[in-house]
């Protein structure tokens, strides 16, 4: 029978609760887990491309993004931590940062299209030039010159 108290309570110390419901108290929102899940994406990214210019720079990008949205480490592994237990919530805001990234990449490539078909259109206009404005097009010899030159 002692035995039986003593286990009892070992498992009412212990404090059974459910952790899946229990909301943590400095929970970050679902809108700003995307942004900040959407920033650490870009950041690896950039990482991965040259992470010389990062060092340079002094940017450390854990610090920064924690700066960035006045959060703790320890809130967003709590938050993340309590997003991951509800799949279904924690897919659908990894698919927000995927839209986010897509929208991204759109604007992006538009850019550098638009970049290229300005300079394109300008090279063609420089070319158009008429040759008076292109100082380097004919040089300007005097006569007598011209006739220097051919004499040697």
């Amino acid at each position: 029978m002692k035995k039986l108290i003593l286990i009892f309570l070992i498992f009412n110390s212990c404090g059974f609760t459910d952790d899946e419901t229990s909301v943590p108290d400095n929970l970050i929102s679902e809108e700003k887990m995307i942004d900040i899940l959407y920033d650490m994406s870009l950041i690896s990214v950039s990482k991965g491309i040259n992470k010389r210019i990062l060092e340079n720079n002094g940017v450390k990008p854990k610090k920064y993004i924690l700066k960035k949205y006045n959060i703790d480490s320890l809130q967003f592994v709590v938050s993340n931590e309590y997003y991951s237990k509800d799949l279904e919530r924690y897919l659908k805001i990894y698919e927000e940062v995927l839209n986010k990234l897509e929208t991204n990449r759109e604007i992006v490539i538009d850019s550098i299209e638009n970049y290229k078909k300005d300079r394109a259109k300008r090279s063609q206009e420089i070319n158009l030039e008429t040759p008076k404005n292109n100082k380097l097009s004919k040089p300007s010899l005097s006569g007598d010159l011209n006739s220097n030159i051919l004499e040697n």
